[in-house]
């Protein structure tokens, strides 16, 4: 049987990634104590590999003692911000730039006197972080069904920056009906959309579906629940919870991976892959060389 496996265009680290891990690589070769507040990004495979780089990880800012302290790119709330700064602290930014933008529309809306409904995950800490600029009503929803009925005089809708644009388009038609001045900022990352776009197109295309990425991952799980509306589809970490028995019969096998997964544990699953059901001459060393 002659099978295939492809790579979603798109797949793999996104440019706020590459930034934030690149500053805090960058950053520890000048410092030597540094932390991130809370992991840089949502792959335990590169935040095991910034440690062995010197760079730990701490989530409670009590624990800061006169390090550097790298923000990861989801942000940090406001006032975490503030706090640091007045310790004279050294603070390496590495918030993502979209996810920066999103939180100046939230101050901006907030100021000019708007509620605001943040399509999200309540405990996400992009979400955390974005609400603490917000000095008028933030109200968080996964989606349309969640929008209680009232009636708004005015309101502004922001996304998470890892969200599905269709499901942002169901609130906004909801918010329409609610209000009679609404204003929509689609925040959600083009980098996201793309990576959607480009595995529901793949998984079309196969007949089985792994996605790799963290398992608390947000743009990762989004990624996986728009292939399994189609196909059958795993969601892995790494290549060692691959299992042979399910490339049984499966002619086409489709690999998509989250903004946050680095290339090499990509390379990594479609060698795996391929030492199941493929030839060995196929192996690859870099991601570039996978066929999408």
């Amino acid at each position: 049987m002659n099978v295939t496996v492809r790579l979603a265009k798109n797949s793999g680290f996104c440019f706020g990634v590459k930034r934030a891990i690149n500053l805090a690589m960058d950053a520890s070769k000048n410092h030597d104590k540094i932390v991130t507040l809370g992991s840089i990004i949502h792959n335990p495979q590169m935040v095991n590999k910034l440690k062995k780089a010197g760079i730990s990880s701490v989530n409670d800012i009590k624990e800061i003692k006169d390090q550097a302290t790298i923000i990861r790119s989801h942000g940090i709330p406001k006032e975490t911000y503030e706090y640091l700064s007045k310790l004279g602290i050294d603070i390496i930014d590495a918030t993502c730039p979209y996810v920066s933008k999103t939180q100046k529309y939230a101050m901006e809306l907030s100021e000019a006197g708007y509620p605001i409904v943040i399509m999200g995950d309540d405990q996400h800490p992009e979400v955390i972080a974005l609400k603490s600029y917000i000095k008028t009503t933030a109200i968080v929803i996964k989606n349309a069904d969640e929008l209680k009925y009232e009636k708004f005089k005015k309101v502004a809708l922001l996304s998470q920056t890892t969200k599905n644009i269709e499901d942002f388009k169901k609130i906004m038609l909801k918010l329409l009906e609610m209000s009679e001045e609404i204003r929509v900022i689609n925040t959600i990352c083009n980098a996201t959309d793309v990576r959607q776009k480009s595995t529901f197109e793949l998984a079309k295309e196969s007949d089985i579906m792994i996605v790799v990425g963290g398992k608390n991952s947000s743009n990762t799980k989004m990624l996986a629940k728009i292939s399994g509306k189609i196909i059958e589809t795993f969601h892995i970490e790494e290549a060692s919870e691959l299992k042979k028995e399910w490339f049984t019969n499966k002619r086409r096998i489709g690999i998509t991976a989250g903004a946050s997964t680095p290339d090499w544990i990509i390379v990594e699953v479609y060698n795996k892959i391929i030492e199941f059901v493929g030839d060995e001459s196929m192996l690859v060393e870099k991601v570039e060389d996978i066929p999408v």
